[in-house]
């Protein structure tokens, strides 16, 4: 369909990191034509949601294009360009449930990383390390989520989407454009008022999105975030489905 105008109320958009603002064949950077659109929007609060560790964003630039930076599938605030750092889990129990998780991954010869709250392992490690959980009785205090071909370990009702809404209540914001990709992003379109998929998002995502984009790696972010301000287009953005 031809470009669509719209005026969405919002005063908070988070955004994934991973192949909805980074381009996967650029090393996982933003396209600096990107970055400067991004740093135009001034009228809501510009947060990037990552399921990495914070030393793991490649491109450091978002410290100046973002207002919040929210990790560890949203366990982590990051603000004042990362010089201030708080966990949102307020869990002293999580801290040994994740050290008995850490061990069991190790002895079961599976890779495990670890974040400050999260725990990272593969996809086809899940089935067995469920099994192995519950096993060890902690099934019902551990959260697991896929992105792409990675395993998300964290807190029991812990997610994305819970995140970035701790830290809107933090900002003052009540109403969230949410834009993701994968899996571990259907949180934060399910948190959000507005929730929009990118053109590469997977089938899950865009079945519960009220916008899909026509682009992606950064440019379907650019493209949702005009609609928002009712601007027209020089680049020909337009919207493949709007609900």
């Amino acid at each position: 369909m031809g470009f669509a105008y719209l005026k969405i109320n919002v005063d908070a958009v988070a955004m994934d990191y991973d192949r909805t603002i980074a381009d996967e064949r650029k090393g996982f950077m933003i396209s600096d034509d990107v970055k400067e659109e991004l740093m135009r929007f001034v009228h809501f609060k510009r947060m990037l949601a990552t399921g990495r560790r914070f030393d793991d964003i490649p491109d450091r630039d978002v410290l100046r294009v973002f207002d919040v930076i929210v990790t560890e599938n949203g366990t982590i605030m990051n603000t004042d360009g990362g010089r201030s750092k708080e966990i949102l889990v307020k869990s002293e129990r999580w801290g040994k449930i994740r050290s008995e998780i850490t061990g069991i991954m190790n002895k079961s010869g599976m890779r495990v990383y670890t974040g400050d709250v999260v725990l990272a392992g593969y996809k086809d490690d899940a089935l067995e390390l469920a099994t192995k959980i519950g096993e060890a009785g902690l099934g019902d205090e551990v959260e697991m989520e896929f992105n792409k071909e990675g395993l998300l370990i964290m807190p029991k009702g812990w997610n994305k989407g819970r995140g970035v809404r701790e830290v809107m209540k933090r900002m003052g914001c009540t109403r969230l454009l949410g834009i993701g990709d994968d899996l571990n992003d259907l949180s934060l379109l399910r948190a959000s008022d507005v929730g929009v998929a990118v053109k590469n998002a997977v089938p899950e995502l865009k079945a519960i999105a009220d916008i899909i984009c026509e682009y992606e790696d950064g440019y379907g972010v650019i493209e949702v975030l005009r609609l928002i301000e009712g601007h027209t287009n020089d680049h020909g953005f337009s919207t493949e489905r709007i609900l």
